[in-house]
């Protein structure tokens, strides 16, 4: 028996991400940056970047929403966590999300932040995911993490998933699109690809890398949201990338100084943010042309700044 899915809804899609941004707005931020890749998103000061990634947890918020049943959710990659709290705070009292990270640091500070009755907090490395322990779960949430992989880490994690979930049972993927820019890639050197949506699509609908029956994409478009993005990088945003990769190769090659990469990358991305021009963020105008594209997304690249990808393992056909 198939489960039952309502239609994903553009306007209930809007109406989550203003509460989880409101949401974020009010919980408690890091004092320092955790996270040697550039810090949290909450931290810095480009708020179209923390809409963006807010856009992305309302998608997999809505897209959950219309399932019939209480949801059992495993993120991958939560990160500072800030933003699997905001989640958590809007879920139904029937929900539960548990929240993953590989970094101990990470996961620490969280802990300590956000204490909620409907979250967990744990440290937990992909590669270490058991059949087993998925079955406890009816969804899993991979939100900006898969640009962080390579080929082969995701065939075989997106593997491991299809084997340890239920019939019925969806992973929710977003990353951000790299259609609207000139360059491939961004530069950014955590990043190991980075996506199109054709070439999201041919990963994905590939039955050798992906074995999920079910592969829908979608896009989340705002024409203002990716004129800023690409300004940013155009405007020094590509060769910082390129300066904190740098540092980061040099910093690996040198045993004292690997304990001085966050400091140095911290430094980098603050001298970076200080720089930039700024304005009165207003996020009602922003929201107002936010929109979770479903029906024929592949029109839609020049507004574009993040896919969505929904797998899902069918039940067997009898």
């Amino acid at each position: 028996m198939h489960e039952q899915f309502a239609p994903l809804s553009d306007e209930m899609f809007r109406q989550n991400l203003a509460r989880i941004w409101n949401e974020v707005e009010q919980l408690a931020v890091a004092g320092e940056f955790l996270n040697v890749e550039g810090g949290s998103v909450e931290q810095v000061r480009d708020y179209r970047l923390r809409l963006h990634h807010c856009a992305n947890y309302a998608a997999a918020f809505t897209t959950f929403a219309t399932a019939d049943r209480p949801m059992r959710i495993l993120e991958l990659g939560c990160g500072s966590g800030i933003l699997s709290a905001a989640f958590a705070r809007l879920m139904p009292s029937d929900w539960t999300l548990y929240a993953t990270d590989y970094s101990s640091r990470l996961i620490e500070s969280a802990r300590t932040r956000y204490q909620f009755a409907n979250v967990r907090f744990e440290c937990i490395n992909i590669n270490d995911l058991k059949p087993d322990f998925l079955k406890n779960f009816d969804a899993v949430m991979f939100l900006e993490v898969i640009e962080h992989l390579v080929a082969q880490e995701v065939v075989t994690l997106f593997s491991r998933l299809y084997s340890g979930l239920t019939a019925g049972g969806m992973v929710v993927i977003s990353t951000v699109d790299r259609s609207p820019f000139k360059r491939q890639f961004s530069g950014y050197a955590p990043h190991k690809i980075e996506y199109r949506y054709a070439t999201l699509h041919d990963f994905l609908n590939n039955k050798e890398k992906n074995p999920f029956e079910q592969v829908e994409i979608f896009r989340l478009t705002s024409r203002r949201i990716v004129q800023e993005a690409v300004r940013s990088e155009d405007r020094g945003g590509y060769f910082l990338n390129r300066l904190v990769g740098l540092v980061n190769r040099i910093t690996q090659r040198q045993r004292g100084l690997v304990s001085s990469t966050a400091r140095i990358v911290n430094f980098l991305f603050r001298v970076y943010d200080r720089f930039m021009p700024k304005k009165r963020f207003n996020v009602e105008e922003y929201l107002k042309e936010v929109r979770f594209i479903t029906r024929q997304p592949e029109l839609f690249g020049a507004e574009s700044f993040s896919l969505v990808a929904i797998l899902r393992k069918m039940p067997d056909k009898i």
